[in-house]
């Protein structure tokens, strides 16, 4: 009997490397769970760069790396391409990457001292903003298979497709939709977790709800085709993608991507296991494909640890001979470690590498990049954070610090600094173009950092 052509795709993905996971793997390695710094200069540029030490001490480099913005030796990522540096998409402020060790050290550990000299520095909202040439801005039915068709775009995932599925209506003049107002659920199930009660059955987090469609009016130029849907998915809790749901929501569009309409899955998660990234991957193409809709594979977010650090409720003490708090060298070590981070983009980069071409974001190299936006380390729009998911404890028993037992760890972050975080929408903004570019012009390279004479 002949293979189907999804898994004839999925043999010959699985073929590139020894380490990709076969199917049977992917099952039986569930027990699998387990830098910056540099000179600042005004009206010049930033160098970035640097190694952990175990000693809890930062060692800082020259320069931002191609290793750090994802590049692979051998492999094409910057081919000819109608744009230039003067012909980009770029954020409104410039100067990037920002000095984040280094402005932080200045801001003796104090968010919102660092995000004073931010703002004194000019990275504002309204500079956060994505610029650029109009005719360089990719539409999102740019893959639209006719003019008769439909297309439908869903978001699989956490809240980085969460604030993806908003970039996307912002492109589209259509109203945001963020998280439901759980001021109540979550004072209430915060109460029964402290009670000691059993709320939840299962492991993993809580996570907040949202509506599918616009609650109210609607301007006149947003259409049904640029409004987005949202699935969650706990890819901590479960490796498979939530494929029935999306079949369900599939069918409730009323869209049949077997009959020429066009479904766009976009899917990504900020907690994927290190160990089990690659394949996750494979089944997700193989998945998807069987499904008929195109798939944008969304690359991980840079865990900016300096953020993380200084935003975290957390305090270990500070190391007297460097003054750096010690909460930083933990964050930092779950990351070489690869509890956090979802492998940092080396799952990505194999693919790259064997020149395997998967529509993917550019999240990776961009949130790299545009480093010291992330409030909480994670989200340049703190719209986009769960607040049930990050917020409450692990309904199954409080864990140790940096330990994922029952749920997986996040960092306890200080609301009192959430006021003082900027809302860089710009770089979603981008993020989204990468994977529009990724399925419609995949051979362009519309980003400014990209045309740069040295990587800064």
């Amino acid at each position: 009997m002949a293979a189907s052509p999804g898994r004839a795709m999925l043999a010959a993905l699985l073929a590139v490397g020894a380490s990709a996971l076969s199917a049977v793997e992917l099952k039986t390695q569930r027990g699998g769970r387990s830098g910056d710094g540099g000179h600042y200069k005004l009206g010049g540029h930033y160098k970035l760069g640097g190694h952990y030490k175990l000693g809890g001490h930062y060692k800082l480099g020259s320069r931002q790396t191609p290793e750090e913005l994802g590049m692979v030796d051998g492999v094409a990522e910057f081919a000819r391409s109608m744009f230039n540096e003067s012909y980009c998409l770029d954020m409104g402020s410039k100067g990037f990457p920002i000095p984040v060790f280094k402005l932080m050290q200045a801001s003796m550990w104090t968010p919102s001292r660092y995000f004073e000299t931010l703002t004194a520095l000019g990275y504002v909202d309204d500079a956060l903003q994505m610029t650029g040439p109009q005719g360089a801005i990719m539409q999102s039915d740019c893959m639209k298979n006719s003019r008769q068709s439909r297309t439908k775009h869903i978001f699989v995932g956490d809240s980085q497709m969460m604030a993806l599925r908003n970039a996307l209506h912002r492109l589209n003049g259509c109203p945001e939709i963020w998280w439901y107002n759980t001021t109540l659920s979550y004072q209430d199930m915060l109460a029964q977790i402290q009670a000691g009660k059993r709320v939840k059955t299962s492991n993993g987090r809580f996570h907040a709800r949202t509506e599918q469609t616009p609650d109210g009016v609607v301007l006149a130029g947003c259409k049904d085709e640029g409004i987005a849907s949202f699935i969650f998915w706990d890819a901590w809790l479960d490796w498979d993608i939530p494929l029935q749901e999306i079949q369900r929501e599939i069918e409730q569009l009323g869209v049949e991507p077997r009959k020429g309409d066009t479904v766009v899955v976009w899917v990504g998660s900020n907690f994927i296991a290190a160990s089990a990234r690659k394949g996750v991957l494979l089944d997700t193409v193989d998945k998807l494909y069987a499904l008929g809709v195109k798939m944008v594979w969304d690359s991980p977010t840079y865990i900016d640890e300096i953020m993380m650090a200084a935003t975290s409720t957390k305090d270990l003490g500070t190391d007297k001979s460097s003054g750096i708090p010690i909460t930083y060298t933990a964050v930092g070590l779950r990351k070489m470690r690869g509890d956090i981070g979802s492998n940092q983009f080396r799952s990505e980069k194999s693919f790259m590498a064997a020149g395997i071409e998967i529509p993917m974001t550019k999240r990776w190299q961009l949130t790299n990049r545009y480093r010291g936006l992330q409030c909480d380390g994670i989200h340049s729009d703190m719209r986009a954070r769960d607040p049930m998911y990050y917020d409450l404890p692990c309904p199954k028993g409080p864990e140790s610090y940096g330990k994922a037992v029952f749920c997986n760890w996040v960092e306890p972050f200080d609301g009192k600094v959430r006021e003082a975080c900027p809302e860089a929408v710009g770089l979603d903004d981008m993020v989204l173009q990468s994977g529009l570019y990724s399925v419609c012009a995949a051979h362009e390279t519309p980003f400014c950092y990209a045309h740069t004479e040295r990587i800064r």
